[in-house]
């Protein structure tokens, strides 16, 4: 009998669903991570007069919140999620049918076509198994596609504050790299944002 499933035992990829569990919105914020997008982001050092040692800190979370490109991102990435769990979902619907068939007439069938049956619906649970698989490598890609503008915008403007204020170091608050943060350090999150237009 073929393993995908066929009888009373259910498919090992029975429930399987890309989401695991979690809402949509969890899942894409997990795939979202501060951590990912900062990356580059959590020391920016500016070339000028170490004497001044003036430091800064920005909360970057706070930042690309209201950035109407990261709103975009979770757009198109709660799109693309629809899309592949609808397939999955359609896969799964189709696997089903198949299965239900068989079970009904399979007393009827031959040996030979009884054989076809099964192996046909072993290769379509496999088939289902990959697809899930290669979802999450789509979705990591998607993420990386659409936050490399984000970072680069965030990065060029955290640059500019860094310049133009005379910091040397700016530091990315709340990344957990930061041990200590004295209050001498200057908050530029409000001067991020208005170099973003976002005030």
């Amino acid at each position: 009998m073929c393993n995908g499933g066929i009888g009373n035992k259910e498919p090992f990829w029975s429930g399987l669903s890309i989401k695991n569990q979690n809402t949509k919105e969890e899942f894409i914020m997990k795939r979202i991570t501060i951590t990912s997008l900062i990356t580059g982001l959590l020391f920016l050092s500016i070339g000028i007069n170490a004497q001044t040692l003036k430091f800064g800190h920005v909360n970057v979370q706070e930042v690309m919140q209201v950035m109407p490109e990261f709103k975009q991102m979770q757009q198109d990435l709660e799109g693309e999620y629809d899309r592949l769990e609808n397939q999955l979902a359609t896969m799964q619907e189709d696997y089903k049918k198949m299965e239900q068939e068989y079970m009904e007439s399979a007393e009827s069938l031959s040996a030979v076509v009884r054989q076809q049956k099964e192996q046909q619906l072993m290769e379509t649970s496999q088939k289902i198994q990959a697809f899930y698989q290669s979802t999450q490598q789509q979705l990591s890609q998607k993420q990386q596609q659409l936050q490399q503008p984000i970072m680069e915008k965030l990065r060029k403007a955290i640059g500019e504050v860094g310049e133009e204020g005379g910091f040397i170091y700016i530091f990315a608050e709340n990344s957990g790299a930061t041990v200590y943060q004295s209050e001498q350090s200057e908050n530029v999150t409000p001067l991020v944002k208005t170099k973003l237009g976002l005030n």
